[in-house]
């Protein structure tokens, strides 16, 4: 039997385009925020609140996927998390289709709460309809703005 290992999509650019539609939308609430260097572990970008020296650490967590509903969280170090469903493309039988039209749409959770409700093993994903009320979380720029104390 011949096994033919499949091989992984990039999805870098998207990774990178939804990283920068997080700034766009933290500046869109006037969040000072700024992205970290490539390659941070536990967070990708920073907002802050220069009147009150304070900072927050957030890490974006996106999928290209219109399906997608989960993202995985092996490590920590964050204030925030964004997940971000691109809802550009839609993977079938391996292959990616693009072309979708739709908004992205923009989850922010606390880490602590995405933590509570992630598989203990494996990739330790979090599956985002497991948290209570998740449909609460989209578009919250709110609560990063409030824990800024802004």
């Amino acid at each position: 039997i011949l096994m033919i290992k499949k091989k992984r999509i990039s999805t870098q650019l998207e990774q990178e385009g939804a990283e920068h539609l997080v700034i766009g939308n933290l500046l869109r609430f006037k969040i000072q925020s700024f992205l970290c260097p490539k390659n941070f572990e536990n967070y990708d970008l920073i907002a802050v609140n220069p009147k009150k020296n304070m900072m927050k650490k957030i890490q974006v967590k996106s999928r290209f996927n219109k399906e997608a509903s989960s993202f995985p969280l092996k490590k920590v170090g964050s204030d925030f998390i964004v997940f971000v469903k691109l809802n550009c493309a839609k993977r079938t039988k391996g292959q990616i289709i693009y072309g979708y039209d739709s908004e992205p749409e923009f989850y922010i959770f606390p880490t602590k709460l995405c933590e509570e409700y992630r598989e203990k093993t494996g990739w330790y994903k979090v599956l985002i309809r497991n948290i209570p009320d998740y449909k609460s979380y989209k578009n919250n720029w709110k609560s990063i703005s409030k824990a800024l104390d802004m």
